[in-house]
């Protein structure tokens, strides 16, 4: 089965951009080591450098920045801090990345 435009788009460009916004602030703000950060998010470690050494592209940069700078991640924070499942904070994430879409088409 062939993914959706829709699709490519959320995983390239929406999906890094929130993982990158929840890191920043796990890591600025509470002091999450990388590998914490990668374990509450599914990801591995080096994804995690990634995201807080700003290497990825420039519209996952802006799209990060605009969730940083509008809070649009605090519930997922607040799920990892409150120690939350796996599926709590997953739900969260795709519960922004829905509104992301929904505001910005991809």
């Amino acid at each position: 089965m062939m993914e959706k435009p829709e699709c490519k788009g959320i995983i390239r460009s929406v999906l890094p951009a929130v993982r990158a916004s929840v890191a920043t602030t796990m890591h600025d703000k509470y002091g999450y080591s990388q590998e914490r950060i990668a374990k509450e998010l599914g990801v591995v470690q080096v994804a995690v450098s990634k995201y807080l050494r700003n290497r990825y592209s420039a519209q996952i940069h802006r799209m990060k920045s605009y969730i940083l700078q509008n809070k649009l991640n605090d519930s997922i924070v607040s799920k990892i801090l409150k120690g939350e499942g796996r599926q709590q904070i997953d739900g969260a994430i795709d519960e922004l990345c829905d509104r992301l879409v929904a505001i910005n088409p991809v």
